[in-house]
């Protein structure tokens, strides 16, 4: 288990950025939270609005107190998320020495999901999916495209079941990296798409598909797969794009 760390400021000899003191208590105690996991990597702290109220403090407070956690890299700002936690607590240096482990792999299936930050699965699909989207413009056979509607028909049923969308959702993102003709390709992907169903906070997901939610997916994917048809892959990677950008907020929003 790592060991608590004290707060980078308390080892300076002086704050970069002086705060008041309550802005100091502030993000003390949120850096002991985040040492602790209640706020683990990627996820995004509360609204100012909220630790006003936590803290029983002015917002210029609050403020104080999120730009030194910033400052020393604990968190970075982003925009329409809030505050986002950047830092991982360090095993303790007496542990390190007297206890060593091998590195685990990377591959390690059974503990991706849970080792995997909403951060972290939003920037690996941000990376990939838009070039599975070129080639499977490139490389869709008439049969692939039409499992491709077939699933998206299937969606296009779902009104309120936010479970069973993602599911499908799953499916038909898959089924554009089948199209993709790509061995290693499918391979990464199908692992995206584990972490995607498995990691803790998958439920999170399922939650934000309220029914007007769903439909704005719905009409997003129509869009996507007929831009696939038509052999359009500047249109498929704008409409993929538009689909990850709304899927990153989900998760944001959750964290």
């Amino acid at each position: 288990m790592a060991t608590i760390l004290h707060p980078p400021w308390d080892v300076d000899d002086e704050i970069r950025t002086p705060v008041s003191a309550d802005a100091r208590r502030i993000a003390d105690e949120i850096f002991g939270e985040i040492a602790k996991g209640t706020h683990s990597y990627g996820t995004r702290l509360p609204s100012e609005r909220a630790l006003t109220q936590k803290c029983g403090v002015s917002r210029n407070t609050v403020r104080q107190a999120l730009a030194l956690l910033e400052e020393y890299g604990l968190t970075k700002r982003q925009a329409g998320s809030g505050s986002v936690v950047c830092y991982r607590p360090r095993a303790r240096q007496a542990d390190e020495q007297t206890q060593i482990t091998p590195p685990r792999s990377m591959l390690d299936l059974t503990e991706l999901g849970d080792n995997t930050s909403p951060l972290e699965l939003s920037v690996a699909r941000s990376i990939i999916e838009p070039e599975i989207a070129r080639l499977a413009v490139l490389s869709m056979t008439p049969n692939d495209i039409k499992q491709l509607f077939l699933i998206l028909d299937e969606m296009d049923k779902i009104v309120t079941d936010g479970e069973r969308f993602a599911e499908l959702d799953d499916a038909l993102r898959m089924q554009i990296a089948y199209g993709s003709h790509n061995p290693l390709l499918v391979a990464t992907y199908e692992m995206i798409n584990l972490v995607s169903r498995d990691a803790a906070w998958a439920a999170q997901r399922q939650k934000s598909l309220t029914p007007a939610r769903i439909r704005e997916y719905q009409l997003q994917n129509r869009s996507l797969c007929e831009a696939i048809r038509q052999r359009d892959i500047e249109a498929a990677v704008e409409y993929l794009k538009l689909l990850l950008t709304d899927f990153n907020q989900d998760l944001m929003r959750g964290s």
